[in-house]
C-alpha cells in the first residue's frame, strides 16, 4: 500500500488546500517545492513571494509552466513605487506584480484579481503566511477565504506556515480567540507538519536511557532545519468526509536528488520495537496481500468510493417533532396526584 505522502505528491489524493506546518528546526520549503512541481504541465502557478525574492523560488520549481509572480517581497512598506500595482507581462509570457505588504486587504484585491484572470487551471503557492498573519490575522483570512472562492476543481492551494513564528494577535492575547496556526490547521484540506528527523532520534535514544529531558529552552542545534530528509505527520480529509492520518518520511535519494517518500524509521534510525510495529502495521500492512481473489479497488472505483458521502454526515433539513394524544386512562387532574392508588 502506498504512503499517504506519495498519493498527495502524485495526485492520486485530491487536496485544494495544502497547509504545511515547519518551525525554525526543520523547514518544509523543500516538500512545498516539489508538491508545486508536481502539478500538471497545463497548469499555470501562481506564485506568491512574502518571504523570499522571486527570483530565489523560480530556479527551484522544477517542469515547464506559465508563471505568474506576486511579488509582496521587494518592497513590503510600498517605498519604492506609489502606482497601483499592476500585472506586467515579460517576454517569456510570464506575468509579475509587486505588492506591497503593508495592507493585507489592499493586497488580496491584486492576488484575487491576478487569480481570476487565469484559465481554470492553476496552482496557487504561498512561500509563506506568516508575513501576512504579522500584518493583520483577520485580513489574512479573509485573503485566504477570498482566494479559496476562486478555486476550480482542478486548482489546489499550497502554502507554508511557520509555527513558531509569532503573528499580529500574539502581542494582544485574546483567550476567546483561537490561535492562527489551529484555525490554519481547520480550514486546509491537507495538514502535513514536519518534524525534524534527528530530533525525534535524538528523543528515541533519550528514552532507551530513561532521561525525559524539559526543553524550556533549546538551541538550534548543527542538525536543525535539514533540508535533506524530514518526518511527516499528515491529516487528510477526503471529499466524502473521511479523515485519513499517517506518518510518513522523505529524504533527498542518491544520485539523482529527487524526493523519495520512505517509512520513518529509514531516516530516523533504530526504534522502539513498539513503535516500530505501530508504523509497519499502519504504513506497510496489507490485509489482502496472500488472498486468493482480488480486493483490490482500481483507480476509479477508489476514487468513487473516497467521493461517496456517508449518510450520516448529511445536513439534517427536516425537524422532527413528538405529537402525544392522550387516552381515556390517562389523568391529568393535579388535585389529588395519588387518587389513582389504593390507600
Amino acid at each position: 500500500m502506498a504512503p499517504l505522502l506519495e498519493k498527495i505528491l502524485s495526485a492520486k489524493e485530491v487536496s485544494p488546500f495544502v497547509l504545511i506546518k515547519d518551525t525554525l528546526e526543520q523547514s518544509g520549503q523543500l516538500l512545498g517545492l516539489e508538491l508545486l512541481s508536481a502539478s500538471s504541465p497545463d497548469h499555470t502557478i501562481v506564485l506568491i513571494c512574502a518571504e523570499s525574492a522571486p527570483s530565489r523560488i523560480l530556479p527551484l520549481i522544477k517542469g515547464k509552466h506559465r508563471h505568474v509572480v506576486v511579488d509582496c517581497y521587494s518592497n513590503p512598506l510600498g517605498w519604492l513605487e506609489a502606482d497601483t500595482p499592476e500585472l506586467k507581462k515579460g517576454q517569456d509570457g510570464n506575468e509579475l506584480v509587486t505588492v506591497p505588504l503593508r495592507s493585507v486587504r489592499k493586497a488580496t484585491k491584486t492576488i484575487s484579481h491576478a487569480i481570476s484572470s487565469q484559465n481554470s487551471h492553476f496552482t496557487i503557492y504561498f512561500d509563506s503566511l506568516s508575513p501576512f498573519l504579522a500584518v493583520s490575522v483577520p485580513d489574512t483570512f479573509n485573503l485566504i477565504r477570498s482566494i479559496t472562492g476562486l478555486l476550480t476543481e482542478t486548482s489546489r492551494i499550497i502554502a507554508l506556515h511557520h509555527e513558531d513564528v509569532p503573528d499580529a494577535a500574539s502581542f494582544q492575547p485574546d483567550g476567546s480567540n483561537p490561535l492562527a496556526t489551529n484555525s490554519l490547521a481547520h480550514v486546509a484540506t491537507t495538514l502535513i507538519t514536519l518534524k525534524n528527523s534527528e530530533a525525534i532520534r535524538q528523543d528515541q535514544e533519550d528514552l532507551r536511557k530513561g532521561v525525559v529531558a524539559a526543553r524550556e529552552f533549546s538551541y538550534l542545534t548543527v542538525h536543525g532545519n535539514a533540508w535533506d530528509s524530514a518526518v511527516c505527520e499528515i491529516e487528510h480529509k477526503r471529499k466524502s468526509g473521511k479523515v485519513a492520518r499517517e506518518t510518513n518520511a522523505y529524504h533527498l535519494g542518491a544520485p539523482t536528488g529527487d524526493l523519495v517518500v520512505v517509512n520513518v524509521w529509514d531516516v530516523v534510525g533504530d526504534m522502539p520495537d513498539i513503535d516500530k510495529l505501530d508504523l509497519e502495521e499502519s504504513q506497510t500492512a496489507d490485509p489482502a496481500a496472500n488472498l486468493s481473489f482480488n480486493l483490490n479497488l482500481t483507480e476509479e472505483q477508489r476514487r468513487a468510493k473516497n467521493d461517496t458521502v456517508l449518510p450520516y454526515l448529511k445536513t439534517q433539513e427536516t425537524s422532527g417533532a413528538i405529537y402525544y394524544e392522550p387516552d381515556a386512562a390517562d389523568d391529568f387532574d393535579d388535585d389529588d396526584p395519588d387518587d389513582d392508588l389504593t390507600i
